[in-house]
């Protein structure tokens, strides 16, 4: 591979990964939006704007690695033609990736194995970052990685 298909790919798997955050991070805000309409009394306006940005720093530690360490390596080496690479199955492994990184994370999945069922919302997060992450990679793929 020539040093400019790398950096073509890698742009694409940052775009892929933009995309994924900022999924996650809407789902949060309209959580947050949820929550604070459901019980005012508990939550203060000022969290519609605090909460997105506690979490976008937060999800930095799960993107950084993951990106580096699956997405990077799985974007330059899965040929264009694999089967991975349509888009339904790329976005249910991403999926399935993110709520397996976050029950790694926080120590099991919502209901099961003594963490609170309203541990929901990290694991739907996850979820919706991972698939918007694969979907867009999936998506974009003509566009920064060569046909082989």
């Amino acid at each position: 591979m020539v040093a400019r298909d790398i950096a073509k790919q890698l742009l694409g798997t940052g775009v892929a990964v933009l995309v994924g955050w900022l999924a996650a991070l809407v789902f949060i805000e309209l959580v947050t939006a949820f929550e604070l309409l459901k019980q005012p009394h508990f939550m203060v306006p000022e969290a519609l704007f605090v909460t997105p940005m506690e979490f976008g720093f937060y999800m930095s530690f799960f993107i950084v690695p993951v990106w580096a360490l699956l997405l990077i390596p799985l974007y330059l080496f899965v040929p264009s033609r694999s089967v991975l690479w349509r888009w339904p199955v790329c976005t249910v492994c991403g999926i399935v990736a993110g709520v397996l990184v976050m029950a790694l994370w926080v120590g099991g999945v919502p209901g099961v194995g003594g963490l609170a069922p309203e541990a929901w919302s990290l694991h739907a997060m996850a979820a919706i970052g991972g698939g918007a992450t694969c979907l867009t990679g999936a998506l974009m793929k003509t566009r920064f990685k060569q046909t082989i």
